[in-house]
């Protein structure tokens, strides 16, 4: 059977990567901790709340940048 390639991670929160790019800085660990959060939920069999879910979103999203006037 062929060896399947390890997916590339974050070295901090042990994430994948693919899962936290375009956000850096404490953004970056508010997302890892969210979807790790979910993540323990899920495995548990534990209902994910709605919150958690847009939490992830928002931090997902990228920041709008502001008008220079």
């Amino acid at each position: 059977m062929a060896k399947r390639k390890r997916v590339p991670k974050d070295k901090k929160s042990r994430v994948p990567k693919k899962y936290l790019s375009g956000t850096t800085g404490s953004r970056r660990a508010q997302l890892a901790a969210v979807i790790k959060r979910i993540a323990k939920l899920y495995k548990e069999g534990k209902k994910v709340p709605r919150s958690l879910i847009q939490r992830r979103i928002a931090l997902g999203k990228k920041k709008r940048a502001r008008k220079k006037s």
